[in-house]
């Protein structure tokens, strides 16, 4: 008996070491992914999918995460300062690490390159700069308080912006203007569409008629371009442009079989080659990640 179980034990190893050995090797990442969860910031190591815990803020939850050049992140933070809840702008200095409150607001990013920051304060977008130890202030759109909102930097000049189901605006911050894109806002939402700096378009996640979904690169004006050959049954949404290494971070969600769960997991796609592959299964990151290279 103690021989016929070696032996079975034996094979079932056998048949584990060839499977693995018919398994494809996965492409080699590298760098780190920052988000979110609770008063957490975490972030995930591309070359294996582990996670660890960058900082811990204590009783702020935070809310969104936006890059600030280099090695700071701007997160958006809401929990209570002298007895009163509120949002606040927090730049997070990824090195030291040490954090320092900006401003009263929510929804903010900085514009790319720059030290422009946009964010909200309630009740208006606002674009603020740091001249000579004060902010100086520009409204930009007035809306009903605390409404849903989107904001999304495409440039060192300019961003976008939405309340939610409403139509997409361009900001341009050297006019001071806004301008309406009818057009893209037939075909794209902004919190499920990642802006390309490089190609100078958006891939936005498309729903067709048959429940399923496509994934087409857009210009500004509202021009469809060539789609990301993604399996249309599944729900993805990209989340991170990975410029040095050609290739687009993804979640995918589904409903878990036994249970209401909603369940996500990680995906690369590889421009060079065309080739995707799952990262970590079981893995949420919300809906901001901010890729550093190293």
């Amino acid at each position: 008996m103690k021989s016929r179980l070696l032996r079975i034990t034996a094979v079932l190893a056998m048949a584990a070491l060839l499977s693995a050995c018919g398994k494809p090797a996965q492409p080699e990442m590298r760098g780190f992914l920052f988000f979110a969860v609770g008063n957490y910031l975490a972030q995930l190591d591309l070359r294996d999918g582990s996670t660890s815990v960058a900082a811990n803020l204590g009783d702020a939850e935070i809310q969104s995460i936006s890059p600030q050049l280099d090695e700071r992140l701007l997160l958006t933070v809401y929990g209570n300062v002298n007895q009163q809840d509120m949002h606040r702008l927090v730049l997070y200095d990824i090195e030291s690490p040490q954090t320092l409150t900006l401003l009263n607001g929510r929804h903010g990013h900085y514009l790319p390159g720059t030290k422009t920051l946009v964010y909200d304060d309630g009740s208006r977008i606002m674009v603020a700069e740091r001249v000579r130890g004060t902010w100086e202030k520009t409204e930009v759109y007035a809306h009903r308080y605390n409404a849903q909102l989107q904001i999304l930097p495409i440039s060192a000049t300019r961003f976008l912006y939405s309340e939610t189901g409403g139509p997409l605006w361009l900001y341009d911050n050297v006019s001071a203007r806004s301008i309406a894109l009818d057009e893209l806002s037939e075909l794209c939402q902004v919190d499920y569409a990642l802006w390309l700096p490089d190609r100078e378009q958006f891939l936005c996640r498309t729903p067709g008629d048959d429940g399923s979904y496509s994934y087409p690169f857009v210009s500004l004006d509202g021009q469809v371009h060539d789609s990301l050959p993604l399996p249309g049954s599944k729900s993805f949404r990209p989340m991170a442009w990975l410029p040095d290494q050609d290739a687009l971070v993804l979640t995918e969600q589904w409903q878990g079989w036994m249970s209401d769960t909603q369940k996500s997991a990680v995906w690369i796609y590889r421009f060079e080659d065309g080739s995707m592959f799952r990262l970590v299964e079981d893995q949420h990151v919300g809906d901001f990640v901010i890729y550093r290279s190293g």
